[in-house]
């Protein structure tokens, strides 16, 4: 009779839900805000630094016409090969949710060259293009989403 007049069924329901919804949104917001770094062409708002081969004054600027003007146009991390676009690295940080719990949310991307990419490396001439982290803008849409669920979840 007491969990009916405090309605902690609905309360204990409440609280499963969001555990069991929640990181899952935040997984997905993460995703989506890491993979549209490549139409941002930047993270948390510091653009990435431009590759060589949209620099057309580059001495090793001599491509063939038809591939010349792929490698213009493509996204900094979207290489060009033998005259196709990658966007293989892309492609994975858009499937890199591993783990989604209450405890625990953890992205992978597992292509060998991602982590020169994301952080740098200085010994291969890779500048760092950071594309996956923690960002204060992530940190700000989150927030919002958690206010959000909570909101909804409490009828606020």
């Amino acid at each position: 009779m007491a969990d009916d007049k405090f309605k902690f069924g609905a309360l204990k329901e409440k609280v499963q839900r969001l555990k069991r919804e929640l990181p899952l949104a935040l997984a997905k917001q993460a995703e989506n805000y890491f993979t549209d770094s490549w139409s941002r062409q930047g993270f948390d708002g510091q653009p990435w630094k431009d590759v060589k081969r949209h620099d057309t004054s580059e001495a090793a600027y001599k491509y063939p016409i038809a591939l010349r003007t792929r490698k213009l146009s493509s996204p900094i991390l979207v290489g060009v090969y033998r005259g196709r676009s990658g966007g293989q690295l892309r492609r994975a940080v858009s499937r890199s949710v591993r783990q989604v719990s209450f405890e625990k949310i953890r992205l992978v991307v597992d292509l060998p060259y991602a982590k020169a990419q994301n952080d740098g490396n200085p010994g291969h001439n890779v500048p760092a293009r950071p594309f996956m982290g923690q960002s204060k803008e992530l940190t700000a849409m989150q927030r919002q989403k958690i206010r959000e669920f909570m909101d909804g979840l409490w009828g606020k």
